[in-house]
């Protein structure tokens, strides 16, 4: 299976939810609070649910 065709697999919300992520590690988010950012919460824990998904539907144990 390619490259192409497993990415395209991926949800928009997730692909979203990675850009939101590499947005915050350039520090360029104008709503972060010393507290931390709501949107940035929200992404980690989508991207960590689908993660997990995706690791018991094809069997993997553990991060990678």
């Amino acid at each position: 299976m390619s490259v192409e065709k497993i990415l395209s697999k991926v949800p928009f919300c997730v692909e979203q939810a990675s850009y939101c992520v590499s947005y915050h590690e350039k520090g360029t988010c104008g709503r972060c609070t010393p507290e931390g950012c709501p949107r940035l919460d929200e992404a980690a824990e989508l991207l960590a649910e689908y993660r997990a998904q995706r690791a018991e539907r094809y069997g993997r144990k553990g991060s990678s």
